[in-house]
């Protein structure tokens, strides 16, 4: 596990510069034939040259051997014991040499470039032999000369190496240190804000790198701040609808305690009933309505045959619709009933709109329900005799807690608002119209079809 990405990347960089500059080193060392050697066999070929240039300027002139070994000195380094020089005539005698290793005798090395041992030394040679003036020029450089150089450019790269690697720690640092300010600021923000502020963190001049982090830490303070308000409005809600139910509960039961008349009392008890029966209903709502978040309402998403949900809802309410005398009826299926979407909430839409249709429907009346298979769209429909909504007030029955004026029938007034977000989740659409009979109220829910 990482425990800091500075350190790492700080140490992990410096140990890849090393690896790489002791790598490039080795090469470097283990190159030197490759690179070093052509260049002094070079070396060698061109004294070779210039050798024989003055050899024959010297002839030319009829200058003395001495004067030719005093020239050759002039021109070239030729006094080093590493560094020997011969010319042979073709009777096999030495007619000029360096003025070092005189006992040496090169005359049998072959022509071209070679390695020789001589006096147990290792020397790599060079011989040229000038036709015009029959004579042999050899000239040899101990390979010692050449190690001392491949070893040189060795210790010269782990020098530089040496003096550069403060210079890479500092550069790396702060690199670094300037790569991560970004998350710095981020942390700033972040431990700056009040526990209450759940505003999304500002994605100007952050890194690609570390936006989807930021990203995804945005989303979740939008379901923090979302959770939070769903639970505030939750408390405020309950608080609001809770308060009349209990004081009418409170009401009941002290006229049932004062009342010496068996009638009144039974009669204040089934209010007591229904009291409690209307504040259970405005509980389950509420807690329906504060469970619907955008990150949870969909949380289990398959296809489901919309009409067999339908008909066990239907199954559930309609002890309640043959209480009231209501007729409620559903419709044979269409071919393909299937819809994308969550079981539960689903199932709460349903109910929702079934039991609005029986509550508001007159004893006598009927409820029809139907699933129709629309070109794009599965529509859920609900259509009840009941006394309709009027076309001003269609868009206002989906607030929370809203109720027509006069309204009879017992209801929270959050019914409706639940259907609501529960279609916005399901990306459905509600509309509201009247039956063709004109009579009553018609509730469509238009799904999207499942793709194939």
């Amino acid at each position: 596990m990482i425990k800091s990405i500075r350190y790492f990347l700080l140490i992990s960089l410096l140990v890849s510069i090393t690896l790489a500059s002791a790598i490039n080193g080795i090469g470097n060392y283990l190159l030197d034939e490759q690179v070093v050697q052509p260049f002094l066999d070079s070396q060698l070929v061109r004294i070779s040259s210039l050798i024989d240039v003055l050899y024959q300027s010297a002839t030319i002139h009829h200058e003395p051997n001495m004067e030719i070994n005093n020239l050759l000195i002039n021109n070239q380094d030729t006094s080093s014991e590493k560094f020997i020089f011969q010319v042979w005539d073709q009777s096999g005698k030495q007619i000029l040499s360096s003025p070092n290793k005189i006992h040496i005798s090169l005359h049998n090395v072959p022509l071209g470039f070679s390695d020789q041992i001589i006096e147990d030394n290792d020397w790599r040679t060079y011989s040229y032999f000038n036709k015009q003036y029959k004579v042999k020029i050899v000239v040899a450089e101990l390979y010692n000369l050449r190690r001392e150089l491949a070893d040189d450019i060795a210790h010269s790269n782990a020098n530089i190496l040496l003096i550069t690697y403060p210079v890479f720690g500092i550069l790396v640092w702060f690199i670094i240190s300037f790569a991560l300010r970004s998350i710095t600021r981020v942390t700033s923000e972040i431990s700056n804000r009040a526990s209450t502020f759940l505003e999304p963190v500002r994605l100007t001049e952050i890194p690609i790198e570390i936006k989807p982090l930021v990203a995804e830490l945005n989303r979740l303070f939008i379901r923090l701040k979302s959770a939070f308000e769903r639970n505030k409005r939750f408390a405020a809600d309950a608080a609001h609808e809770l308060k009349t139910p209990l004081a009418a509960l409170k009401t009941h039961v002290q006229v049932a305690l004062n009342s010496d008349n068996e009638a009144d009392k039974v009669k204040a008890l089934d209010k007591v009933i229904e009291s409690v029966n209307r504040s259970s209903h405005v509980v389950t709502q509420l807690l329906t309505l504060s469970r619907l978040g955008d990150e949870e309402g969909l949380s289990d998403i398959k296809p489901l045959n919309l009409h067999k949900l339908a008909l066990e809802i239907i199954a559930y309410l309609a002890p309640h619709a043959l209480e009231k005398n209501i007729e409620i009826e559903l419709a044979p299926p269409p071919a393909d009933p299937t819809v994308l979407g969550n079981d539960t909430a689903l199932g709460i839409l349903i109910r929702n709109i079934v039991d609005n249709a029986i509550r508001y429907t007159p004893p006598g009346g009927s409820v029809k329900v139907a699933v129709i298979d629309a070109d794009q769209k599965i529509v859920f429909r609900v259509t009840d005799t009941g006394p309709g909504i009027p076309p001003e007030l269609r868009e206002r029955v989906f607030e929370r807690f809203y109720r027509i004026l006069g309204t009879k029938a017992s209801g929270s007034g959050l019914g409706l608002a639940i259907v609501s977000q529960i279609s916005a989740l399901h990306h459905a659409d509600i509309a509201i119209s009247s039956p063709t009979n004109g009579t009553g109220l018609q509730f469509d829910v238009a799904f999207p079809r499942l793709p194939a």
